[in-house]
């Protein structure tokens, strides 16, 4: 049986849904094709196991930019890249299912006659970053064509005419192995999306004697000295990484935790979590209130973050705050596992795929 995956991200063995999605296809026996959609530039094929294939889709016209999807009718964008993706000659006739993420690759849905399934990963207006209806037509145009779907959303934020055949799947995340890493007590690992630059500056300069790493791509260029972008690292560099910071912290912009309203758990807490690691996280979605014996503390204002991350540096220096994870903690993250979340998602696809 072959498998047809388009994704946004090149696949990589992490606990990312569509990466896992991949990997369990390929882990029973089925030959994956796994592409990006879309490259600016020509890249060439690679087989990255002995059934997955890593394919890009070349954007041949190299005219859109994130800024256009707020000023081209929806009309022209669907054309747009409707065009590129005939242009580029994937015969659909070769699958047996195709498996689209959210993003820019549910512009495909309306090309295809395979059996589609959707991994819904984010709402459409975190996906492309707006509201527009345009998108959110296209995403429940996406549905209905659909033979199910995996979302990582909630129930309750599943389209009403299409509850049958939605299911709710986390991605849960790849627990790390404990090596004997050296924490350093001046390093603080920065991690999310669109981050809050202005408070993030005012931690900078009141703590100019630690070095901030801010794990992911960032657009805006620091001024502050001991801020570094590492950008996105492969899991090995992560986990060394995390298990040598003394604290987390995620510091979501308002604009994104109002995106986020939809969404729980995410892996990366997970992922800092079983580490012991204490986490500043801004207030967001369903995680509202500090808890205690996560190591995980809420804010909801700049007064509240900097007033917190003093007293987690004071309490971790003096040994109040140590790398032991709690028996609650652990209960919590055991069902999280990616070993566990493979397991609902192996029982899904035995259901749907024949």
């Amino acid at each position: 049986m072959n498998f047809l995956i388009v994704s946004d991200r090149e696949y990589k063995k992490t606990s990312r849904g569509i990466d896992l999605i991949t990997t369990l296809l390929s882990e029973k026996g089925y030959n994956v094709d796994h592409l990006v959609f879309f490259r600016r530039k020509i890249f060439a094929e690679k087989q990255i196991t002995a059934n997955i294939r890593q394919l890009y889709l070349y954007d041949s016209i190299k005219l859109y930019r994130g800024k256009l999807q707020f000023l081209f009718p929806g009309f022209i964008l669907l054309m747009y890249f409707h065009y590129i993706i005939k242009k580029s000659g994937i015969n659909f006739d070769n699958y047996d299912y195709v498996i689209l993420e959210s993003g820019h690759p549910i512009y495909f849905a309306s090309l295809i006659k395979n059996k589609i399934i959707y991994r819904q990963s984010d709402p459409t207006h975190i996906s492309f970053n707006s509201n527009r209806l345009f998108y959110r037509k296209l995403e429940a145009d996406l549905i209905k064509k659909s033979l199910f779907v995996s979302s990582a959303l909630k129930e309750k934020f599943f389209h009403p005419d299409y509850l049958d055949k939605s299911f709710h799947w986390h991605s849960g995340f790849i627990p790390i192995q404990r090596l004997k890493n050296e924490i350093k007590d001046n390093l603080i690992i920065i991690l999310g999306g669109e981050l809050d630059w202005y408070l993030l500056s005012k931690i900078a300069k009141k703590y100019h004697d630690y070095q901030f790493n801010v794990i992911g791509i960032s657009r805006i260029k620091p001024l502050q000295k001991n801020i570094i972008i590492k950008g996105y690292l492969d899991y090995d560099s992560y986990q060394k990484l995390l298990l040598s910071a003394s604290m987390v912290i995620i510091p979501f912009s308002i604009n994104y935790t109002r995106q986020l309203r939809q969404v729980s758990y995410t892996a990366k807490i997970f992922v800092s979590m079983q580490l012991g690691i204490p986490i500043l996280l801004k207030a967001y979605g369903a995680i509202q209130k500090t808890e205690n014996e996560k190591k995980l503390f809420i804010y909801k204002t700049h007064k509240e973050a900097l007033s917190l991350l003093e007293n987690i540096l004071e309490k971790t220096a003096n040994g109040q705050i140590n790398r032991e994870v709690s028996q609650d903690t652990k209960d919590f993250l055991n069902p999280q596992t990616a070993e566990n979340r493979l397991k609902e998602l192996d029982e899904l696809f035995t259901k749907w795929i024949k």
